[in-house]
C-alpha cells in the first residue's frame, strides 16, 4: 500500500514537471503573478500546484547546491574533463580572462 502511495506520488510530480512547472518557473522570473500564470498556461492547473511550484524554486535557488556549477576543462591532449567550482569562482575567472 506504502509503495502504490510512493508511485502515485512520482507520477504526479513527473507529470505537474513535464506539464507546467518549467512554464510556471520562466513566468515567475518574468515577474508575473500566480493569477497572470495561471491565465497564461495551456495546462489547467490550480492556484495551489502553482504557488507550491514558486516555493519549491525558491527553496531550490537558496539551497547550497545550486551554489555550484560545472566547468569544461581540455588538457593538452585534447582530453576534456569536468570540474565542480562555486559559481562566485567562475565569475571571477571571466573577469580575469577580460
Amino acid at each position: 500500500m506504502e509503495q502504490n502511495k510512493y508511485f502515485k506520488n512520482a507520477l504526479a510530480a513527473f507529470t505537474a514537471d513535464a506539464a507546467y512547472v518549467s512554464a510556471v518557473r520562466h513566468l515567475y522570473e518574468a515577474g508575473l503573478s500566480v493569477e497572470q500564470i495561471q491565465k497564461q498556461l495551456t495546462f489547467p492547473a490550480t492556484k495551489e500546484q502553482i504557488e507550491r511550484a514558486i516555493k519549491d524554486y525558491e527553496e531550490e535557488k537558496k539551497s547550497p547546491e545550486t551554489a555550484y556549477t560545472y566547468v569544461q576543462e581540455t588538457n593538452a591532449y585534447g582530453r576534456r574533463s569536468f570540474r565542480r567550482v562555486k559559481k562566485a569562482e567562475v565569475c571571477e575567472e571571466q573577469d580575469e580572462r577580460r
